[in-house]
């Protein structure tokens, strides 16, 4: 047997989303298959990071299609659906002996991927026996069932942590997730956590301190103690405790709590255990609308355990939803000023509600009114008491009230490779369109693409070598470039090359759709680079279709109070653009790190 487990990222165009793409389910389920005997260390691996994180769509294929595998099983999340399915649409024509199988959260009765699949096989629910039940069929030579299913919840006492089975390791460069218990007393509409685990079993507890422990000494950047909320339970102060003997190395870990529990004595264990940043799911202070999803909110105590971790210098992270039952426009601007006044809106966190798969919200949708998106990320467009418009509204005035960018525009990245995979074209070769088009599996997931927008030949073939890639590589992220340093491209311009890129149901794109910023796409955002300074200051004028870009030399020099003025992106050279400059560039864009833009001198 040759199994192959795949769990894709969140795309993000810088990467950023590729440390917290930790295979947990695949650790999980094969350390419980090795001991139960039906699965041996030699029969199967899990596809390494650097392909499944940065690797294009058709990169992804070609590396699972060359495995030959008998079995691939596939982890759906809402943000990797799509692109798993048409993944597993091409392995399907590629290894027709194959068996396709998937679970996760996305497989629930009655949603699409369980009618009309590339799947052989879905496990619902909790995976473990249900997956070793589809092993045993798999070793016994007998036909695979269309569906597995738990007919129990499995004993937590006998579930192998996959870090200490070895199924997962520990690496410097990605987070540690770990349970500690599954099961939540908490009943939220908008979740469906509490629904598929109905019942509250811990994790043997010398288990969870081996691999906090063990993760303290691998020098791992930090752990995600995954509980819905990490103080239930007895002795929270003695856990607490244990947590701060074992992480010795005081390795930042990340985790979610309600406030209105936090005591000072907690606070301070929070803070010798290592815990670095909590998120507080809030949601919204409406009380109407807080019932109608099952939380509660209790202001005062909530304000002091708020005011206790800030104390601590712990972080918190305050979840907020828009558009959920109840809350408009108005009661949502009364939730933004109550997080204002108790100085948490800056590190707030504002989700469009989602209609999640098998979650009560999504079947009372109906009876509140609810727009949503058909397809991940299922988010509510409109209800009763809010519009869309006002949705717009909402973000826009948490940006301003809380100096934030609620969606990070995404910026180019003029690195030709990234873990092995070529990121940056120059078109301005016609021979490396070309290239790009004939060799789909050696791209990114994230492409970089520098055109010029005064050759009009290069742009047709810009065009037409489009229609290869999104046929090949549907799911990349484009950062597109057009350079000039005589005029400003045209509107019909710009949109004709963003047009011939853009995936519109693209994850990416659809959950930054509520942004307010002028340039509406995100999986294919368009930039324009110059030297020109006057040419630049007058894009960032009149070209709100694209974000302006100004390129620095060596020698070239700058008004220092223009640049801090208008604050367009900004492409150098750290190697050698003077340090006196360097400096000033560095102090301007203080705030706005995301906007420097490193690229060789000779690029432009």
């Amino acid at each position: 047997m040759k199994l192959l487990f795949v769990q894709l990222p969140s795309q993000m165009p810088d990467w950023s989303s590729a440390p917290a793409n930790v295979p947990l389910a695949a650790g999980y389920l094969a350390a419980y298959a090795e001991s139960k005997g039906i699965l041996a260390r030699r029969e199967w691996s899990i596809l390494e990071p650097e392909i499944a994180n940065y690797g294009s769509d058709s990169s992804i294929v070609a590396s699972i299609a060359a495995r030959e595998p008998d079995i691939v099983s596939f982890t759906l999340y809402s943000w990797n659906l799509e692109r798993s399915l048409f993944i597993a649409e091409r392995l399907a024509s590629l290894l027709p002996h194959a068996r396709l199988v998937a679970g996760g959260p996305e497989v629930v009765e009655h949603m699409p991927v369980t009618v009309r699949t590339p799947f052989h096989s879905l496990v619902f629910g909790e995976g473990e026996e249900a997956f070793v039940d589809l092993l045993r069929d798999v070793q016994q030579h007998r036909p695979l069932a269309p569906s597995y299913s738990a007919n129990a919840l499995a004993d937590l006492e006998k579930v192998p942590n996959p870090y200490l089975a070895g199924t997962l390791r520990f690496d410097p460069s990605t987070q540690v997730h770990l349970e500690t218990m599954r099961g939540c007393s908490a009943k939220c509409a908008y979740c469906y956590y509490g629904k598929n685990y109905n019942t509250l079993r811990r994790f043997p507890y010398k288990h969870v301190l081996d691999v906090i422990r063990a993760a303290s000494e691998a020098g791992v950047p930090e752990i995600y103690i995954m509980d819905p909320n990490f103080q239930t339970g007895p002795d929270f102060a003695g856990r607490l405790r244990d947590i701060a003997y074992a992480n010795h190395a005081r390795t930042a870990i990340h985790t979610e709590l309600r406030l209105e529990g936090i005591t000072e004595e907690i606070a301070g264990l929070l803070k010798e255990a290592g815990v670095a940043s909590v998120e507080a799911g809030l949601q919204s202070t409406n009380p109407k609308a807080l019932e109608a999803v099952h939380r509660t909110f209790d202001r005062k105590a909530f304000e002091r355990g708020a005011e206790l971790l800030q104390k601590q210098k712990i972080l918190v992270k305050t979840g907020l939803i828009l558009g959920l039952p109840f809350d408009g426009y108005e009661q949502v601007i009364e939730t933004f000023d109550f997080l204002g006044m108790q100085g948490l809106g800056q590190e707030a966190e504002l989700y469009p509600l989602s209609l999640l798969p098998g979650t009560e919200i999504r079947e009372r949708a109906d009876e509140y009114g609810m727009s949503a998106m058909e397809i991940p990320p299922y988010l509510v467009t409109s209800t009763h008491w809010i519009s869309y418009d006002d949705m717009v509204d909402a973000i826009a005035a948490f940006e301003e009230s809380f100096d934030v960018e609620w969606a990070m525009p995404p910026a180019p990245h003029f690195q030709l490779f990234k873990e092995g995979f070529v990121s940056f074209i120059d078109t301005r070769r016609p021979e490396n369109i070309d290239w790009m088009r004939l060799n789909p599996e050696k791209l990114s997931n994230s492409m970089t693409l520098l055109v010029d927008s005064d050759d009009p030949e290069i742009l047709v073939r810009i065009v037409r070598a489009a229609r290869d890639l999104r046929k090949d590589n549907p799911f990349t992220l484009y950062q597109v470039v057009l350079t000039s340093e005589t005029r400003i491209p045209s509107e019909k311009l710009v949109e004709r090359v963003r047009e011939a890129f853009l995936h519109p149901e693209h994850y990416y794109e659809l959950a930054n759709s509520f942004s307010p910023d002028p340039q509406t796409s995100y999986q294919t955002r368009m930039f324009f680079a110059t030297k020109n300074f006057a040419l630049a200051y007058r894009a960032l004028e009149e070209a709100q279709d694209m974000e302006t870009m100004v390129v620095l030399n060596a020698k070239g020099g700058y008004n220092a109070e223009r640049l801090a003025e208008l604050l367009p992106y900004v492409v150098f050279d750290k190697q050698t653009l003077p340090f006196d400059r360097l400096y000033e560039l560095i102090s301007i864009y203080a705030d706005f790190p995301h906007m420097l833009i490193e690229a060789p001198e000779g690029l432009f």
